[in-house]
């Protein structure tokens, strides 16, 4: 390449010696192959009926994921350009590898889905071995850096090279110019401007892309320089956060730098939720009304519940001034779509596109490996989606870049972050996962939790879980909780340090809890109402500056739900929301109004099944319907997203699981066959055990309690548009009439 003497032969041979990395990609690639995965799932079917229907959509993300590759190879042809085409190869080859051994190290649950890993034992224990070294071990360091490292060495030696040929071409141009031969001074002339041209290509952009490929987790967020008296509004919400993680003292390992901060709380306590789900409980957050208000009762609503302006805690910040943002990983792809009110988002979506991409991405392992370097996540927005990289260092990556668009604008900042790595498959990053964890009689850990049920046609196969499984599974939970909260402190350190916290309003919480084996509750999340694991959560609340009230002065309120949420932010800085209009009531302030809805009450429900049979979670007879694939449609009008197909959309609703709540008790209404089956249980009962409606020494009283919370329920759910239907057995049916 130094010794070209054409222009044209140069760009030309530049341009297709980047192409000779592919051969080293595709090597890679076939190497550590997984075919097309998501969740642990097998997608490759869905990718070839989705190739059938929308041919065009996989044909432009298959090229853009190509074309990522052919960057990735060109930023290897800038750092290599000097080699020649054997050691071309063979550096991308070991390129590639580092990439591999640096996701290995970093993300172990990403490698379950390759072929080698399943079928090779000394790999897998290769991955376990490089993935639970220390955080601070020497070793780990190299792992982490060693893309970086390839790529500093090979830069290095070309810098050299590139100064050898340059130093020795000069020598030969001042020779021709003291030759008589013209020609000869125009060849060795146009050498030298080739060579310098390729030593400039390489040495800025070689710089560019080695920047590019550092691997710093460190939070160095901007100062604060917005120079605002109203306060700022940072939301840290954890997907899947129960509340006895925070306040059960024999969890006190698991988040310990969050349980240091909660004597400094202006509140804490537990939160009812009431959809168990992301993207109800989201809305609930955001709007003050329960999703049956709202519009948005299942993880995939209908386009008219998602168009158009509405009232929520973010828009109306919006409007007063506030730059709103919004920063997460996979379970954050809600967020582009429905119009909360954002300012900008940084989270990637849900819909078809991203489904296929994520599938082609998974097949192709060194690309999935190389974007997951923090200033490179956002290349392809669809990797996000991987459930295996949920680290809530990426996040704090990504607030960093966020916050220094804002920093300086005269505007306060409302700053929604989410993180995922708590929730299913709990796929924590190295060597999280394997902080809690136990291992097998083979001496193995698991990188992430698969799921229990193997659902097939019209059947289902229920795993029996081994309790040493169950015991890894609930360590994978606080592993991913653990991570979350190592890079908490991180934040606060650094948003303290740069006067972010001085006048601020900070929200911890979570969407919803999460059930972990307890009694026969069974494990995870929206498929039942019953207990006080996944449907509650924590919600801590700090006050500083302008924010802060007295504690004397704010209400006693033995129920908090989620949609309380909106009222109380709006209160605390000084945005008008209508409170005429939202079933929720400030919790710091004396409300103004008598709510619509019930006061000391909570109302609660199911999304749709995500598990099959007739049997619910908690094994109770239940109506069924078609698996979650079977049910939804895409809205090619609506960025290919997914939505229940209509004809399902008014017979979910009617076998959804209900629940009333007071201080006490908890009514669970199920919809079986024969009618509305009624359970009663103690809020004390966290397990749901003991259906006091068949204690039959207190069977009278027990009734008229159910009996009155019923009551209460029924008026409710019929000042929303529920009909009652009445059985011919004296019980009755619950049936909607839901807006497409």
């Amino acid at each position: 390449m130094l010794t070209v003497k054409i222009w044209r032969v140069f760009w030309v041979r530049y341009l297709l010696e980047s192409f000779i990395f592919l051969i080293p990609f595709f090597i890679v690639s076939l190497i550590f192959s997984s075919g097309f995965v998501y969740m642990g799932q097998d997608t490759s079917s869905i990718i070839l009926t989705i190739f059938k229907t929308q041919p065009n959509l996989v044909f432009v993300s298959l090229l853009k994921i190509i074309f990522t590759a052919w960057i990735i190879c060109l930023g290897l042809q800038f750092v290599s350009s000097s080699f020649t085409i054997k050691y071309k190869i063979i550096f991308g080859l070991i390129f590639f590898v580092s990439a591999i051994i640096r996701i290995c190290g970093l993300y172990p649950g990403v490698t379950e889905n390759w072929l080698i890993t399943q079928k090779v034992e000394f790999f897998r224990d290769f991955i376990q071995f490089i993935s639970t070294l220390n955080d601070s071990a020497r070793r780990r360091t190299l792992i982490e850096w060693l893309p970086f490292i390839i790529i500093s060495i090979s830069f290095t030696l070309n810098l050299f090279i590139h100064i050898k040929y340059l130093t020795q071409q000069s020598r030969k141009v001042k020779k021709a110019r003291s030759s008589i031969h013209v020609d000869e001074l125009d060849k060795e002339s146009r050498i030298f401007s080739i060579q310098g041209v390729s030593f400039l290509i390489f040495f800025i952009f070689g710089s560019i892309f080695l920047y590019n490929l550092n691997s710093s987790f460190k939070v160095n967020l901007p100062k604060n320089s917005t120079n605002q008296a109203r306060p700022h509004v940072f939301i840290f919400a954890i997907d899947s956060l129960r509340f006895d993680r925070l306040n059960d003292p024999k969890y006190a390992n698991v988040m310990p730098f969050l349980k240091s901060k909660l004597p400094e709380a202006t509140l804490f306590k537990p939160m009812l939720v009431g959809i168990p789900r992301t993207f109800p409980s989201w809305v609930e957050i955001a709007t003050g009304n329960y999703a049956s208000k709202a519009g948005v009762r299942t993880m995939f609503p209908p386009r008219s519940s998602k168009i158009g302006k509405k009232q929520t805690i973010f828009e109306s910040a919006k409007e007063t001034g506030y730059s709103t943002i919004f920063v997460s990983d996979f379970a954050g792809d809600i967020f582009p779509r429905y119009p909360f009110g954002a300012s900008e988002i940084n989270a990637p979506s849900s819909n078809l596109g991203t489904l296929v991409e994520n599938g082609i991405i998974s097949a192709f392992s060194p690309i999935q490996a190389i974007l997951t370097l923090p200033n490179l996540q956002r290349v392809l927005p669809s990797l996000l989606e991987t459930p295996e990289i949920s680290d809530p260092r990426l996040i704090a990556n990504s607030i960093s870049k966020s916050l220094n668009k804002f920093s300086n604008f005269s505007r306060p900042v409302f700053l929604t972050t989410f993180f995922s790595t708590a929730h299913f498959p709990y796929a924590s990053p190295g060597p999280w996962y394997a902080k809690f964890q136990k291992k097998d009689t083979k001496g193995n850990y698991i990188f992430r939790k698969t799921p229990d049920q193997i659902v097939t046609q019209n059947d289902i196969n229920i795993i029996t879980i081994p309790e040493y499984l169950k015991e890894q599974t609930i360590s994978l939970y606080d592993s991913g909780l653990n991570a979350i909260d190592d890079t908490l402190k991180d934040l606060f350190d650094e948003l303290n340090n740069k006067g972010w916290l001085k006048n601020s309003m900070i929200l911890i919480f979570g969407d919803h809890g999460e059930n972990l084996y307890e009694g026969n509750l069974g494990m995870g999340h929206g498929d039942g109402v019953a207990g006080e694991h996944s449907n509650v959560t924590p919600l801590v609340i700090f006050l500083n500056g302008n924010a802060q009230v007295n504690k004397a002065d704010i209400p006693i309120k033995p129920i908090i739900r989620t949609i309380d949420i909106a009222p109380t932010i709006a209160r605390r800085i000084n945005v008008k929301i209508n409170e005429q209009i939202i079933d929720g009531e400030p919790l710091l302030d004396v409300k103004e109004k008598i709510s619509d809805f019930p006061e000391n009450s909570a109302y609660m429900e199911t999304g749709i099944w995500f598990t099959s049979g007739f049997l619910s979670p908690e094994n109770y007879p239940r109506m069924i319907y078609p698996k979650v694939t079977s049910l939804i449609d895409i809205d090619a009008g609506m960025n290919f997203e997914f939505y229940i197909r209509p004809s399902y959309s008014q017979s979910i609703p009617g076998v959804k699981e209900r629940a009333w709540i007071n201080e006490t008790y908890r009514l669970i209404a199920r919809t079986t066959k024969a009618g509305v089956s009624l359970s009663l249980h103690l809020r004390t009962d966290k397990n749901a055990k003991y259906n006091l409606l068949e204690d039959s020494s207190n069977i009278n009283l027990y009734q008229s309690i159910a009996k009155e919370m019923l009551n209460q329920m029924n008026k409710y759910l019929t000042s929303r548009g529920v009909e009652i239907i009445l059985s011919g057995n004296g019980s009755f049916f619950y049936a909607e009439n839901v807006s497409q």
